[in-house]
């Protein structure tokens, strides 16, 4: 039989539609808090904003009068007729974001309107209006939301972690704050600031502020009639995957055809991406998801083209440089070691000579080039006193180098032909993976590195934790970065955006570390040899030696294969004898 729902199930679903976490909470009313005109944003939270979440600004506010509509479901100041469906212009519109909150939690309002005397206080708990009096207030709004999803145990039940519900948080307020940069942003979880942005005049300030100024970052812009499309990449060099961040008139979307318009520029445009799509808010529907995190355009085509050339063009000027240009030189001078990460008694640090590296290796000893030079130094080259040691054994033969730069070997029982580059990616991953069989040490930086806004908040929350991998932070700085082999020219931001993102990745933290260094062995990959650079001799014998010392010789960290044999007998065959 067919009935109808009683009031308090169905809005308890409707409700389910729009809220679903904490960082649900946070996008909703972060939007309202725009539309207001606000330009200082205050959020408190406890518990990830699950037991607690407080939001305050500095807007426009809310008529004492209009304070039971707020959390009454489709009562909206921002449309009134159906016409107004086919142009928003305001980031909300639907009238449901209050009303589904205050359906799944106990809410209190504080509010002055712009010229008002005095300022209102409403509260309610699972959608039920219990108090409205006036009461002093300051200009603005702040709403307070206490027991998320009380009332919904089974919602409540596949919540995460404080920690992983408070990183989401972060992330809106990360995107939130690059284009809007005009308006200061902040974040307290139990008293203690997570993060506070403010101070920059335009969206590329906010840009490098996020992404950091160590790296290139590459921008592209244009406009093709009404669309106008901005389009920013940060190319990190351990991602394998693209992150796509897309604003359209303001609000904050997923849309499947812009990334695919990235992706179709250049197959490896891995990476983190900002795309801001202006057009007249006729040409845009934004009325078909209950979230409004999905957008159709009326003109796709033309937002796949503008995005695309967009793209094209970045990768055009990324492509232009030249491999010595396109890597940065080393940001930061390497101290005295000291104790920290996890580093035991006793144990040996590495030590910096002018003819580079040296280290204590289980397997070997062997001196780690020097990276101080220019770039065509002899990198491979071994010190005098240890020629006689690493001349190569008579079987093995350095013919010289094909004009493509593969190295070209005589074996004993076949002709081997090396990708310089890939053998050298295969050598720095394993001798970062040996640095971290041991506890590593903490190495201190004589410079310390700011820590880019992107990454302070979750840097924070997991400070602690990185210490033990050998990270040292300190009043917004990088202070210490793990003293590991070979991650030559490895910023600190660098080493400290992988090992973040190899703890977000792994959730069981006693594999965290494994997950962590083999992120960092990868990024150290981009600091071996570009193919084409011309090899002495004894530089591709030394090349060689160390390839044959590594665990897995045979192939690079990324599958490729490191040496190509080509069997005698087959040479043989080939020539007909």
């Amino acid at each position: 039989m067919i009935k109808r729902l009683a009031p308090d199930i169905s809005t308890r679903i409707a409700a389910g539609e729009v809220i679903e976490r904490p960082s649900s909470v946070a996008k909703e009313l972060i939007e309202n808090s725009l539309d207001a005109g606000a330009k200082t944003i205050t959020i408190q939270t406890e518990q990830g904003g699950k037991s607690s979440f407080v939001i305050e600004d500095d807007g426009c506010g809310i008529a004492f009068e209009e304070l039971p509509l707020a959390v009454e479901r489709y009562a909206t100041s921002k449309i009134s007729e159906i016409e107004d469906l086919e142009r928003i212009s305001t980031l909300g519109y639907r009238g449901e974001a209050l009303a589904s909150v205050a359906a799944v939690s106990r809410m209190e309002i504080r509010s002055r309107a712009a010229g008002a005397e005095e300022g209102g206080l409403l509260r309610c708990e699972a959608g039920e209006l219990t108090l409205h009096s006036r009461t002093p207030a300051k200009p603005g709004t702040r709403i307070q939301i206490e027991d998320l999803f009380f009332n919904l145990p089974a919602r409540r039940k596949f919540l995460k972690s404080a920690s992983a519900e408070l990183r989401r948080i972060v992330q809106i307020i990360n995107d939130y704050s690059l284009i809007y940069p005009q308006v200061t942003f902040r974040l307290f979880e139990e008293g203690r600031r997570i993060l506070e942005y403010g101070g920059v005049s335009c969206v590329s300030e906010s840009v490098e502020r996020r992404w950091g100024s160590e790296s290139r970052l590459f921008h592209s812009q244009s406009r093709l009639g009404g669309l106008f499309a901005r389009l920013w990449w940060n190319p990190l060099p351990d991602s394998r995957r693209v992150t796509l961040t897309l604003f359209v008139n303001g609000r904050r979307v997923q849309d499947a055809a812009v990334r695919a318009a990235i992706s179709a520029a250049d197959g490896a445009a891995y990476g983190e991406w900002l795309a801001l799509i202006e057009l007249p808010p006729e040409d845009v529907d934004v009325n078909v998801h209950p979230t409004k995190e999905e957008v159709r355009f009326r003109r796709s085509q033309e937002v796949f083209r503008i995005i695309h050339d967009n793209a094209k063009a970045i990768f055009a000027r990324r492509h232009s440089m030249s491999a010595d240009s396109a890597t940065p030189p080393p940001l930061f001078d390497i101290g005295e070691a000291q104790s920290g990460g996890g580093m035991t008694e006793g144990e040996a640090l590495p030590a910096y000579s002018p003819n580079g590296w040296s280290y204590t290796s289980k397997r070997e000893s062997r001196p780690f080039p020097s990276r101080a030079s220019s770039p065509i130094e002899n990198i491979f080259t071994p010190s005098q006193e240890d020629t006689e040691v690493r001349a190569l054994p008579a079987d093995k033969r350095y013919i010289g180098q094909s004009a493509g730069g593969f190295l070209i070997f005589d074996f004993p029982d076949a002709l081997a032909i090396m990708d310089p580059h890939a053998a050298h990616e295969r050598i720095l991953f394993e001798e970062i993976c040996e640095s971290f069989k041991e506890n590593v040490a903490a190495q201190r930086l004589t410079l310390p590195t700011e820590i880019p806004a992107a990454i302070a908040a979750e840097a924070s929350l997991h400070e602690k934790e990185l210490a033990s991998l050998g990270f040292l932070m300190k009043e917004g700085m990088v202070t210490a970065v793990p003293a590991i082999r070979g991650k030559g020219h490895l910023s600190p931001t660098d080493m400290l955006r992988s090992a973040l993102r190899g703890i977000e990745t792994e959730n069981d933290p006693a594999k965290r570390d494994r997950e962590v260094w083999w992120r960092m062995a990868r990024l150290a990959c981009r600091d071996a040899v570009k193919l084409g650079r011309r090899f002495e001799p004894e530089e591709a014998a030394e090349l060689l030696r160390r390839l044959e010392c590594c665990e897995s010789p045979y192939s690079c960290p990324h599958g490729r294969p490191t040496v190509f044999l080509i069997e005698n007998k087959k040479l043989m065959e080939q020539f007909e004898r």
